[in-house]
């Protein structure tokens, strides 16, 4: 089984082609605001590099946030298209689960954070056992104090996103623990194959990215 997947839901261009479970090429790099540009040409290369054509490709996966609003937009309106054009099965993933497995090999608690904007930062609570991630939280959009006081309840919290840091610096007397964020191509990838073998399809008419809105984002959601 061949799998296109894509992450454009921050600063990080990611793009791999995948092979079952493996990447047999992948991207991973920062574009801030290009990915308009480069998402296309990238998935031309990666597709040269696996030695294969789009018609080639058994299946889409993409990243759907939360995250940047104007990368998930390129990302998921550029699935759909690829999608319409080759008439092949798209399954998505979300952004936080792909950050989370930078830290699944840390048995106990991740919480993956992002900045927000406003004072808010997105996050999601995980329990891990060194190999896969489970939530343990719903998708939050909240303020750091907020998250702090929800973790305060665990012995030891690995931290992973682009806020893991700052939030660190906040969380006076307690086991805080930070690890890399990116979400990484593979990963939406490998994610993205366990969907794919479930069926769990979504049409490009459906496709549409994750947006987690606050009462006071500039921009107004449904």
């Amino acid at each position: 089984m061949k799998l296109l997947a894509i992450d454009t839901s921050t600063d990080y261009l990611s793009v791999a082609v995948m092979d079952g479970a493996k990447a047999i090429a992948r991207v991973h790099r920062m574009v801030p605001r290009s990915h308009s540009s480069l998402l296309m040409p990238t998935i031309d290369a990666m597709l040269r590099k696996a030695k294969l054509k789009l018609k080639d490709i058994d299946g889409f996966c993409v990243s759907i946030g939360p995250g940047s609003f104007t990368g998930l937009r390129i990302g998921v309106a550029t699935v759909k298209g690829l999608a319409f054009c080759t008439k092949k099965p798209i399954v998505t993933v979300p952004t936080l689960d792909v950050i989370a497995a930078n830290a699944v090999t840390s048995r106990g608690i991740v919480c993956v954070v992002l900045d927000a904007r406003k004072n808010k930062v997105y996050a999601c609570i995980y329990r891990t056992d060194g190999t896969k991630a489970r939530k343990v939280s719903a998708i939050l959009l909240t303020g750091a104090d907020t998250l702090l006081e929800k973790l305060k309840g665990y012995d030891t919290v690995s931290l992973v996103g682009d806020y893991a840091e700052r939030l660190a610096a906040m969380a006076s007397g307690m086991k805080i623990a930070t690890a890399r964020w990116h979400p990484r191509p593979d990963v939406v990838g490998r994610l993205g194959c366990e969907a794919f073998k479930k069926e769990k399809f979504v049409s490009p008419e459906k496709l549409e990215p994750s947006y987690i809105y606050s009462k006071e984002c500039d921009i107004k959601g449904r």
